[in-house]
């Protein structure tokens, strides 16, 4: 393997500075310096300073006819980048474009105007003079191997250059990792009155990119290339604010991803023990979890959707994978051999654990999970399939998965006279609470600041893993459980305990749970008839304080008005379906119990 070195504008770095930061990086990192026999590093600066230099450009090398695969398998290796740089401290990623478009362009006009009239030169005339263009690309393919793998680095003007050759270099050369520091490539005053840059990113050719800037560099304008560039990833580092070359590669985060490549360790290695060690709640539910996403993927009738679906499905299970070994690394402690096959690429078997009225509620919240999120796919019915086969995996019949959703359907169907459940889609929890697949773990809780409720809900819940990361569907079905929504009650409006739940979907759990279970002969909850007047009773108070004095159709009377709509519905359901008190229902004169329970299915065959 070969590290190529692309250098900035000025004099092309004869000392070597960037070399003796990154081997200044890898030494804080406790690794050894580079070989130079490793190292490939051309200049070009009087290609950039001469009159009269040109060469026609070099040929287009990557020219796949459909690399989508290869950009999923791409995305797949980016994750795992961003894994390694999430252990290491220093580094954010994502939301640091910080200074609109619109302010931002002057800026970076200004910054690239204020270079010395030589260093604007070089830049114009790489963007601007394809005659030199060429000229560059071909010097440095010259001294570039026809085949093998390289770490391709660019540093400021160079790591244009370095996306301009990424889809001319020789059909044999991969590009194992690529890293751009202190770009300008996102900087419109570059690319002005020249043609965009590499138009096609060879997803095929690259296995990951990864660039760094500091906020504070005013050639990046602290912002980096994925706006531009869909295939870059970005990363925010502290260098103290400085555009140097030795300065990026020092910092030891973006050390260690060369490191990586140059002394690959081995993997983390899971502690066995004689005695068996017992999967814990979270855990099994995270297998729960992974199970169902793969019976979903079993249930795509669409090959190609199918496919799309494994590929982002393959990321949150390494995510996973990633987390249980470095649970394992830091604790020391033997793991469960169903998470040692999980580790080596295998799908243990469920266990089974759950009881009957357990696995309902586990059901429900499994049936409205995106487990892929962040991606988001049509995948119509399947997750309604795969709940009867789920249900078969943990050793009931296919009727229990069936009964779990007519029941979501009978509750939509209430909700929603168009009827249908948004299969597939993620939905919200109680007071904003989002029930996401995202993270080292998979499902967790993600709550908004001071949620006093959220606190209520997750307080008492284990984490699963270093960094306080709560996993599996656990933790989720208490969602559906009693309790849930009298402890998610003073969430809103900043936690004031007189306010009211607005998101009722954790409501909609809840009742589509009870009448699951009941559906099913099960014992059901009949206190949750209280708990929906109660909310409703206090949504019907901040309407009424409310509307004295805001708009009828403020923001915050809509959210509330359709809350109270949607309990009131609730309630409604609950009584023409027998799951309110026996007392409400002969106060309101519903229907005899005796005509509900005829609509009932024997649990007993279902075991």
């Amino acid at each position: 393997m070969k590290i190529v070195f692309l250098h900035g504008i000025g004099d092309g770095d004869p000392k070597s500075s960037w070399l003796e930061g990154l081997d200044r990086g890898l030494e804080q990192a406790g690794f050894g310096a580079v070989n130079r026999d490793m190292v490939i590093a051309p200049h070009y600066s009087s290609f950039l300073t001469t009159n009269g230099i040109g060469a026609k450009l070099p040929p287009v090398t990557y020219k796949p006819r459909d690399d989508s695969a290869s950009r999923r398998g791409f995305e797949r290796r980016q994750a795992r980048v961003q894994r390694i740089l999430g252990l290491e401290g220093g580094v954010r990623t994502f939301g640091f474009h910080r200074v609109p478009g619109q302010v931002l362009a002057p800026l970076q006009q200004a910054a690239i105007g204020s270079l010395s009239l030589l260093d604007l030169q070089q830049v114009r005339k790489y963007v601007r003079e394809e005659p030199v263009r060429g000229a560059i690309l071909r010097h440095i393919l010259d001294h570039l191997p026809t085949s093998g793998e390289i770490i391709l680095i660019g540093h400021s003007l160079g790591s244009v250059i370095a996306i301009d050759l990424l889809d001319h270099l020789p059909e044999n050369v991969h590009v194992r990792r690529f890293i751009t520091i202190g770009s300008p490539a996102n900087v419109q005053a570059v690319h002005d009155s020249s043609e965009r840059l590499l138009k096609k990113f060879p997803y095929g050719r690259v296995d990951d990119w990864s660039n760094f800037l500091d906020v504070g560099d005013v050639v990046t304008g602290g912002r980096g290339l994925a706006t531009t560039f869909p295939g870059a990833q970005d990363f925010v580092i502290d260098n103290g604010a400085s555009h140097a070359s030795g300065a990026y590669l020092g910092h030891r985060a973006l050390a260690m991803l060369v490191a990586d490549l140059l002394y690959p360790s081995k993997e983390i290695a899971i502690r066995t023990s004689d005695i068996a060690v017992r999967l814990n709640d979270n855990e099994a539910s995270v297998l729960l979890m992974l199970h169902y996403a793969h019976a979903v993927h079993r249930n795509l009738k669409d090959k190609a959707l199918a496919e799309r679906y494994r590929h982002a499905l393959d990321i949150v299970q390494d995510n996973i994978v990633a987390q249980i070994e470095q649970a394992a690394s830091v604790s020391g402690q033997p793991v469960a051999v169903e998470l040692q096959q999980l580790s080596n690429g295998q799908l243990p078997m469920i266990p089974h654990r759950w009881e009957i009225h357990e696995v309902v509620g586990e059901l429900v919240v499994l049936a409205l999970t995106n487990i892929i999120d962040p991606y988001e796919l049509e995948i119509g019915n399947a997750p309604r399939d795969a709940l009867a086969d789920i249900a078969v995996e943990l050793g009931f019949v296919r009727q229990l998965g069936k009964t779990v959703s007519t029941a979501l359907e009978d509750v939509q169907k209430c909700l929603d006279s168009r009827g249908g459940v948004p299969w597939g889609r993620v939905i919200t929890a109680a007071v904003g609470l989002a029930l996401v697949a995202a993270g080292p773990v998979g499902l967790m809780l993600a709550a908004p600041a001071a949620a006093a409720g959220g606190a209520a809900i997750v307080g008492g819940l284990a984490a699963f893993g270093p960094g306080g990361m709560i996993g599996g569907l656990g933790m989720l079905g208490g969602l559906a459980g009693a309790g849930a929504a009298v402890a998610a009650g003073a969430a809103v409006g900043g936690g004031a305990p007189d306010q009211p739940i607005t998101d009722s979907t954790t409501l909609i759990l809840r009742v589509s749970t009870e009448h699951a279970r009941k559906m099913l002969g099960l014992p059901h909850d009949e206190a949750l008839w209280y708990q929906l007047a109660d909310v409703e009773t206090k949504l019907s108070a901040r309407i009424n304080r409310l509307t004295a004095f805001s708009d009828p159709k403020s923001g915050q009377l809509t959210q509330l008005q359709a809350a109270k709509s949607t309990i009131t519905k609730l309630m409604a359901f609950m009584l023409d379906r027998g799951l309110a008190p026996r007392a409400i229902e002969a106060a309101t004169g519903e229907k005899p119990l005796a005509d509900i329970e005829k609509e009932l299915v024997d649990f007993t065959a279902l075991t």
